[in-house]
């Protein structure tokens, strides 16, 4: 009886199960962890019964992975794309440095981090955890985006080895994303100034500093 449940399709009532799983994955997935949370767990927080639910839809939990990917990044480009478009408009009105680019891809993701923090968290979460496989869904999914970084500061660094900008993008996305995540490490370093109990600066000074961090670092020697 229950071998013939498990492999049931989901009835026409159940068409939003699917966005469930992915919405409930990701919170889980980037708050716990990739391994720490079971398929089961994210069925019963999603609230759904059938317990071949993540079978049915993904087929295994890098199905359900690669699909909150997608989800993450369906959210994410427009957000991007914006950014990209008023780089074109900014270059109508003078010549650009690798600071507007890098200014561009931060603010995009500052401002999908504090609108789907989550998102960022497992992306995060697939950099360190996942190994080659979530690497790799990193590379199919948001290849895009590093892509269009990596072409346009190829445009402003013509003397800059591939090599080395290959390299040197990698590590800005990689610093910018983790280092969104890793930011209530720095809300626990000592206060800087009077009055203050730990180190606190706006939402907006802690964007300028990733700014300046990868600008620096991107304009660096080969």
């Amino acid at each position: 009886m229950s071998a013939s449940k498990s492999t049931t399709s989901p009835s026409a009532g159940d068409v939003d199960v699917p966005q469930r799983l992915v919405l409930t994955a990701i919170a889980e997935f980037g708050a716990r962890g990739t391994q720490a949370v079971s398929g089961r767990e994210i069925q019963r927080k999603a609230g759904v019964l059938n317990e071949a639910a993540v079978r049915y839809y993904f087929k295994n939990r890098h199905g359900l992975l690669d699909a909150c990917l997608v989800h993450i990044v369906e959210q994410f480009d427009p957000i991007i794309d914006e950014a990209w478009s008023e780089l074109v408009l900014l270059k109508r009105d003078r010549t650009l440095g690798v600071r507007d680019v890098v200014t561009a891809l931060v603010v995009a993701f500052h401002v999908y981090w504090q609108q789907h923090a989550a998102g960022v968290q497992l992306v995060a979460r697939l950099i360190r955890e996942e190994g080659e496989v979530g690497q790799d869904m990193l590379i199919r999914r948001f290849g895009h985006v590093i892509w269009r970084f990596e072409d346009e500061l190829a445009a402003l660094l013509p003397d800059k080895p591939a090599a080395s900008l290959r390299l040197h993008s990698f590590l800005a996305i990689n610093n910018i994303v983790n280092g969104m995540v890793d930011q209530t490490l720095l809300w626990q370093l000592p206060a800087t100034e009077p009055g203050q109990t730990h180190f606190r600066i706006s939402q907006e000074q802690l964007a300028q500093g990733f700014i300046d961090y990868v600008a620096s670092g991107l304009c660096s020697g080969a």
